[in-house]
């Protein structure tokens, strides 16, 4: 079935970027909604960095983590950089990603995904679309979402929050991987209180609205998530 439409969630609290199409939001809607976000957004206390990595890690999964790494290597999508398998608590992670968008189609959702499909998810062996993989980047001391943010909004909307990832070690921003105006610059990912990733559940510090579809990833466009695990290692702020 072909969505009728999308349904967009746009981080209100830090700067925009213009012109785009914000379909069934009015201005005087969207000015209000910017207005309320930073002011909520100023009763935060300052961000503090901290490592999104988990050390306790079971066997089980450290041996299903060196067995997709071949696989990862071989797709080149990391070639030049520094990285590593590992899992990470994306409640964690700066979001440098504006918004996000879900087409309205329909879809019935799978509710029994296990570990390993839960894993194809965040690091498949065999890639079915340009950015396959759940990806985290450390750069300039703090932790961002590389690529993989609709899947951590149905992740953490779940209340999961421990994924497989490629963490990358980047040196520069555009390794990092926020690059062009539909991200955020440096002046916000590296401000007293940068976006987060859960802020896109936030509905305080987002706006959402309406517009016609465009391409987007059919990988992205997933339905939603069943458990994986809800509490353990890397335990820290909610």
């Amino acid at each position: 079935m072909i969505a009728q439409h999308v349904e967009i969630r746009e981080l209100a609290a830090w700067d925009f970027d213009h012109p785009v199409d914000r379909g069934s939001l009015a201005g005087e809607q969207f000015d209000e909604a910017a207005c309320h976000a930073r002011y909520c957004l100023n009763l935060r206390k300052t961000h503090r960095a901290k490592s999104p990595i988990c050390d306790d890690v079971s066997e089980q999964l450290t041996n299903t983590l060196l067995a997709r790494k071949q696989a990862i290597k071989a797709s080149g999508e990391f070639d030049g950089l520094v990285w590593k398998l590992t899992i990470v608590d994306i409640r964690r992670l700066v979001a440098f990603q504006r918004r996000i968008g879900f087409a309205q189609d329909g879809r019935e959702i799978n509710p029994s995904l296990t570990q390993e499909q839960l894993t194809d998810l965040a690091l498949p062996i065999h890639a079915c679309s340009k950015s396959p993989y759940f990806e985290v980047a450390s750069y300039d001391g703090r932790w961002f979402l590389r690529d993989g943010y609709h899947r951590s909004f149905r992740l953490l909307n779940q209340g999961a929050f421990l994924v497989p990832a490629v963490v990358v070690y980047a040196k520069t921003l555009a390794e990092m991987g926020a690059i062009g105006k539909q991200f955020f610059g440096p002046e916000v990912l590296f401000c007293d209180r940068p976006p987060m990733v859960t802020d896109f559940l936030d509905n305080e510090v987002t706006i959402c609205y309406r517009r016609a579809p465009r391409n987007l990833s059919a990988h992205d466009l997933i339905q939603p998530l069943p458990d994986m695990v809800l509490s353990g290692c890397c335990e820290g702020e909610q």
